[in-house]
């Protein structure tokens, strides 16, 4: 059973980075030199703690978040190690969003590359402390200085390098800390042998103490006055600077050294240790009342109060069932307690609590607000979701992931699977939520989406080989709308005369087109009761079913007004039904005479890449009928090798983008989207998609 740490005493970093960079190495190399792990494990041997999954062994990368810790003196440290790929980003950020601070890993040779300077930016939105570890000293043109000037130029920040190297490439064996003015070699056990400075280094070791010397001044008034009356600062005195400066995100300490053999790694966690803030006590959150979703909760950060806590992370194992992965934010999670998932407005049972190390379980007894803990065989709970105290009940909306970039249609290669295959993507979307499956009742596709194809497919792989189940794919379909560009009057009579009682309702209508955006607007212009107030509705009602099937290609109809200005009923025949479907077929006149025209959605897109590359990117952008925003480099100075393109790209285009954009940059480039607004369309391409909706409608009623 692993002792109780009190807030003060608890750290909790994520490891993020560029693919390839050795994160995973790292986490086992801070593993192994806490003394929870014998040796550091290798990714061709499929034996590094994180990437416990067959999948993940035999592509020889990460695809999932981990969890790993090391007690140190009197502090637990809590490490998360995250994936690199941009298909698994969801995984990192849901990491970012519960841990004090990132260990950004830098390759010594590659310096900076696109993930890392998407991970940087949104660190340096949210403000989250950052330490970096310069990693793979010991490789072939490994070079400190280079990559320490590659982080400035990249970044314009403030970095305080806390180590230099002893020796660089295959003469790399250590450390000196520039606090504690020693040098450090590890021992194949996991110790370090601890000398004085090397003589031959004394001059670069003391002015790149001054330098550091000079950094943490700045965290502190006194200290600065100190400083500049020409008296040296004690080793206390700059960690306080350093550690005031760190928690701001104003300075960024680096370390560097090689995983692959636990150089540099004990310096990187008394860093963490020192200078990392613990999560706040009595802190204000802010939450949303479940029951009133436009009402704010606020709750305060203490073990005392009411129990909250945030699920980061869902890992569902076939045989062990499924982990939640809870970061307290206030109260205590025990042990054998109910609480309530105010998210889905249901009661769970709390048994054992752990940690965790990789895949295997710790004991815990309790988790104090700050630290992890993980609850296992929950029935409903997953990613995202928020337990808690009944009596206090909130949702905390920390946990915010990207969307989606890439989608597949799906469907069950043999009739009988779809139900088999509803229940195994609800338990991957509970894991992922970054991971969407549903149903468009407007294109009448099923619809998997996710950050990439790598993501989407190794999902397809494992439904294929665990569950023994077929899925075809296909490009989905696009979800057009349509509008009108006029006004326009119609009327419609609608007279039936059955057995008995017959049907009969008159409506008179005007329509016109709205601003973009504005969806639908009724207006009653009845007057003198030519339709009886009763009715109204039923017309209403009937012009909003109607606007569900457009007339150019049955695409739903918005944005626009329609105002209801006369009528007539029969006292005897009329109805609500009568009413509703004169509405309808009012409408589809009224909309057939106003200039109806497709429109498509288009999207908000960020892409990062090499400048060498930006010339095809731009060319590609104007042949997808997108529109270039803007575009510069990630670095105020221009200084960067990597840029960021902003644009609007029609959804249609941007398809297949994820496979084009790593075939025509070699896989330099990344991107983001978002939906951002409707756009009409005419000529060649209306016409393409309405002859396309036509033969979809054909087959449909070919297959009944």
């Amino acid at each position: 059973m692993l002792k109780e740490y009190a807030t003060e005493n608890v750290r909790t970093v994520a490891i993020v980075g560029h693919g390839s960079t050795g994160k995973s190495t790292l986490f086992d190399a801070m593993l192994f030199v806490g003394g929870q792990i014998d040796k550091i494990g290798k990714p061709d041997d499929g034996t590094l703690t994180s990437d416990y999954d067959d999948e993940e062994k035999s592509r020889k990368m990460s695809i999932r978040s981990a969890l790993g810790f090391v007690e140190l003196d009197d502090t637990k440290i809590n490490i998360i190690d995250t994936p690199g790929m941009s298909d698994f980003v969801g995984e990192a950020r849901a990491a970012l969003q519960i841990a004090e601070a990132a260990i950004v890993v830098v390759d010594a040779v590659d310096g900076v590359q696109i993930e890392t300077e998407k991970v940087w930016r949104y660190l340096e939105s949210k403000k989250i402390p950052r330490i970096i570890f310069i990693n793979k000293m010991d490789k072939e043109r490994a070079n400190f200085n280079t990559i320490l000037e590659n982080l400035k130029s990249h970044f314009n920040a403030k970095f305080a390098p806390l180590c230099i190297p002893l020796g660089e490439a295959d003469k790399h064996s250590g450390v000196v800390d520039l606090i504690e003015m020693k040098a450090f070699v590890p021992k194949p056990d996991g110790k370090f042998q601890v000398s004085d400075v090397p003589a031959d280094l004394k001059k670069v070791v003391d002015d790149a103490r001054t330098n550091v010397m000079e950094l943490a001044a700045e965290g502190d008034d006194a200290l600065i006055e100190k400083y500049l009356e020409g008296e040296a600062l004690t080793e206390e005195e700059m960690a306080k600077g350093l550690k005031t400066l760190v928690a701001k995100a104003q300075v960024f300490p680096v370390v560097c050294g090689s995983s692959l053999k636990a150089i540099g790694v004990k310096n990187l966690l008394n860093v963490i240790k020192n200078y990392v803030p613990a999560w706040e006590l009595n802190k204000k959150i802010e939450g949303i009342n479940p029951n009133n979703k436009e009402e704010k909760v606020i709750i305060t950060s203490h073990p005392d109060a009411p129990f909250a806590a945030v699920v980061w992370k869902t890992y569902i194992d076939q045989y062990a069932g499924r982990f939640n992965y809870c970061k307290v934010i206030s109260g205590k999670l025990l042990p054998e307690t109910e609480v309530l998932n105010s998210t889905k407005n249901y009661k769970e049972r709390i048994n054992k609590i752990y940690t965790m190390i990789g895949n295997k379980t710790v004991d815990v007894s309790k988790v104090l607000p700050g630290d992890i803990g993980v609850a296992v065989k929950l029935d409903r709970t997953a990613t995202h979701d928020t337990l808690c105290d009944s009596k206090q009940a909130v949702i905390l909306p920390i946990i915010q992931l990207p969307h989606p970039v890439f989608s597949y249609a799906v469907q069950a290669a043999k009739k009988g699977d779809e139900d088999k295959i509803g229940q195994i993507f609800s338990r991957i979307t509970d894991e992922n939520p970054t991971i969407t499956y549903e149903f468009n009742p407007e294109t009448h596709q099923t619809v998997l989406s996710g950050m990439g194809e790598m993501q989407l497919d190794i999902i397809l792989k494992s439904i294929k080989e665990k569950n023994k189940i077929d899925l075809i794919t296909s490009e989905p379909r696009i979800a057009y709308r349509e509008t009108i560009t006029k006004k326009a009057e119609s009327q419609y009579k609608h007279k039936k005369q059955t057995g008995g009682h017959g049907q009969y309702g008159e409506v008179f209508i005007r329509v016109a087109p709205l601003e973009r955006g504005k969806g639908f607007e009724f207006i009653d212009s009845i007057v003198g009761g030519v339709i009886p107030r009763n009715f109204i509705p039923a017309v209403e009602k009937g012009l909003r079913e109607g606007m569900e099937r457009g007339v150019l290609a049955r695409y739903p109809v918005v944005d626009i007004s329609v105002e209801l200005y006369y009528g007539s009923y029969h006292d005897v025949d009329s109805s609500e039904m009568s009413f509703k479907i004169a509405a309808i077929q009012a409408l589809k006149k009224g909309l057939e005479s106003a200039g109806p025209i497709l429109l498509e959605p288009v999207m908000e897109v960020e892409i990062f890449v090499d400048k060498e590359y930006m010339g095809d990117i731009l060319n590609d952008i104007t042949s997808r009928r997108g529109r270039v925003l803007g575009m510069g480099s990630t670095d105020e100075d221009g200084n960067s090798p990597i840029s960021v393109v902003k644009a609007t790209v029609p959804l249609a285009e941007m398809l297949r983008y994820s496979i084009d954009l790593r075939a025509m940059t070699s896989g330099k480039a990344t991107f983001e989207m978002r939906f951002s607004h409707y756009d009409p369309i005419s000529g060649k391409i209306a016409e393409k998609v309405i002859e396309e909706r036509k033969k979809e409608f054909a087959e449909e009623e070919a297959n009944k």
